[in-house]
């Protein structure tokens, strides 16, 4: 091991636990705040040279961090977040992929198969109410959650 991959081999192991809390502070998503301080760390490893002279690099890793989420939070103010519903809307169904063969596999067969009575059956909330033998509010949440765990999942 060469006396670079030592260096940052020792940063990593010395804050990666550190700069992870202060990231999953202001990111949106657990996964995203690992995301960011592996970016980090991957600047790190590009800027090696100049680092290793560094008085205190665990301060340059901060701001370096710092920089990460905010670029992150441009990026994201400026992307449109489009709904499930929206792009069901939005694709002419002989011309879409079967919705099965887009969800994430790691989502249960049976929140697959919600999803696909909603956005590729278009069956109505009471209709679906009717099948799971809930209400039609417990079915809207029901689906909502499952929306936001497929974005998570989709997200990975």
């Amino acid at each position: 091991m060469t006396e670079k991959q030592r260096f940052i081999k020792g940063l990593y192991e010395d804050n990666h636990e550190y700069l992870l809390r202060i990231s999953c502070i202001f990111s949106r998503s657990e996964a995203d705040a690992e995301d960011l301080v592996q970016n980090v760390f991957v600047l790190a490893t590009d800027s090696c040279d100049k680092l290793m002279t560094y008085k205190n690099p665990r301060a340059w890793l901060v701001v370096t961090l710092k920089n990460c989420i905010r670029n992150d939070r441009r990026l994201h103010a400026n992307t449109k977040n489009v709904s499930l519903e929206e792009i069901g809307d939005l694709t002419a169904p002989e011309a879409a992929e079967p919705l099965s063969y887009i969800l994430p596999g790691r989502l249960s067969g049976g929140d697959k198969d919600i999803l696909i009575w909603r956005f590729e059956r278009k069956l109505s909330y009471r209709e679906m109410s009717k099948k799971l033998g809930i209400s039609e509010t417990a079915c809207r949440v029901k689906v909502c959650r499952i929306i936001k765990k497929c974005r998570e999942l989709m997200e990975q």
